[in-house]
């Protein structure tokens, strides 16, 4: 019989993949998604969550699952909007991405620092009279998207190095970011 405090390899990997998308480095945890990953798959699905894994990319993570019509689905988080310039910076490196995909070279980690990240975002967003708001704004944006997973730190916590995470590309597709895309220009319009 097991003891109450020992709890094993899928438990953890049940509770990260709750937390947090689950990358091949983190080896433990990503052979313990692999080998078992169709008593997973049942256990999210039961909570109206779908387990993606990505083998090729290297990383795992669960979504709500969207159905179409009446029927209820139990929800373990809340929605949150992300606000304009975020969405701005994900559209941004959505497409950063997917041009540095299709450029030859043998690097698959795309790696920009905070001022490539401005550069980027501040492009699409109306400037202001008090640039050091604007900045403020984008800086913003950028942590949110460290908090949402979509871009990493490299090295110490105040680097200005940051990883492109390819997991952007399943949370981000083609589909979504073309209607993102006609979202912000209507809100573009909007303000102008």
């Amino acid at each position: 019989m097991q003891n109450d405090t020992e709890f094993g390899a899928r438990a953890f990997a049940l509770a990260q993949l709750f937390v947090a998308p689950v990358y091949i480095e983190d080896i433990q945890i990503w052979e313990t998604i692999r080998a078992d990953r169709d008593y997973l798959m049942r256990y999210f699905r039961q909570i109206g969550q779908e387990l993606i894994v990505d083998e090729a990319e290297g990383y795992a993570f669960i979504r709500q699952i969207e159905l179409d019509g009446e029927e209820r689905l139990p929800r373990i988080g809340r929605r949150q909007s992300l606000g304009y310039t975020a969405t701005i910076l994900l559209v941004c490196l959505r497409e950063e991405l997917a041009r540095f995909d299709a450029a030859p070279g043998g690097s698959t980690r795309l790696v920009l620092t905070r001022l490539q990240l401005r550069e980027l975002v501040l492009q699409f967003v109306k400037e202001s009279n008090n640039q050091i708001r604007d900045m403020r704004t984008v800086d913003s944006a950028i942590r949110r998207a460290e908090e949402l997973g979509f871009l990493k730190t490299i090295g110490a916590a105040e680097s200005e190095t940051l990883e492109v995470m390819r997991i952007l590309k399943a949370r981000f597709g083609p589909s979504e970011l073309e209607s993102v895309k006609e979202r912000l220009i209507r809100h573009g319009e909007g303000r102008t």
